[in-house]
């Protein structure tokens, strides 16, 4: 084959457990080649997804044990010291600051492994036939897009529709917009694309920080987060409630059509 080379880093990619390369099918010069290279781009897309399917199942199984174990834990702590806190004893003591420490920060740690329960706790999808140009300016009007800020939408063709839970693919599109902003973006560019019966796109691109190769391979993994105050629920969440959607999600390499940051959804 004239491009050996392709397959040797598709190869390559595999190793490294990095099965978001696909090779560009306009890179196909004699007859047969393109159906080769579109096969081998299908086998690696078929392969990130039941790489994620795993993983999400996983993290799934870790989260309900680790929450279960740490409320147990906490519960007491958070009972016993608000009783404390009520006895006049410890009121007037040298014991209530610390003891209000102890009963705050429990129950700080709480709300904060409640957070998790939403991986095991997310509403059964309620697909509907779901507007793409109506949801992307829902999208624009709710107030998340500072004045400093530009969003543009581009949808092709324009009459785009999904068969998705409104509420879910909305929370999904708000996060990774609002991620975007907090990163220090201006310009995001929200665009849903559909040819023939290929899956539906949409890609969420922005110009902020870039994201190391590093990050790219952690970015969807639970408790992982680049932002100093981030918890890292917020993508695991999104690529939850698109895989139980029937879809995927994924990042795209640094770089993707002039963009620092691209974020791509498949739906069927």
């Amino acid at each position: 084959m004239y491009h050996s080379s392709l397959y040797q880093t598709a190869l390559e990619a595999i190793r490294n457990n990095d099965f978001s390369f696909r090779i560009p099918e306009e890179k196909a010069t004699f007859p047969g080649e393109r159906a080769a290279i579109i096969t081998i781009n299908r086998m690696m897309e078929l392969m990130q997804e039941q790489r994620q399917n795993i993983e999400m199942a996983s993290w799934e199984r870790i989260t309900r044990i680790l929450t279960h174990e740490i409320m147990n834990s906490l519960a007491p702590i958070v009972s016993l010291s608000d009783t404390f806190l009520e006895e006049e004893a410890i009121r007037n003591s040298e014991l209530y600051e610390g003891m209000k420490a102890i009963h705050d920060t429990s129950e700080g740690l709480i709300s904060f492994v409640d957070s998790y329960r939403k991986f095991s706790a997310l509403q059964k999808p309620q697909p509907e036939n779901v507007n793409v140009r109506e949801l992307l300016d829902n999208i624009r009007n709710i107030g998340i897009i500072p004045e400093n800020v530009s969003l543009e939408t581009k949808i092709e063709p324009e009459d785009i529709s999904i068969n998705v839970d409104p509420n879910l693919i909305r929370q999904v599109l708000i996060n990774i917009v609002k991620n975007a902003v907090e990163a220090s973006a201006t310009r995001i560019l929200i665009y849903a694309f559909k040819y023939d019966d290929a899956p539906t796109r949409i890609r969420i691109c922005n110009n902020g920080p870039r994201i190391t190769d590093e990050e790219q391979r952690e970015i969807f993994v639970p408790f992982f987060t680049t932002k100093r105050t981030g918890n890292g629920i917020g993508l695991s969440l999104c690529r939850q409630i698109i895989n139980i959607s029937g879809g995927s999600i994924s990042i795209l390499p640094t770089g993707t059509n002039g963009w620092n940051v691209s974020f791509q959804i498949e739906l069927n």
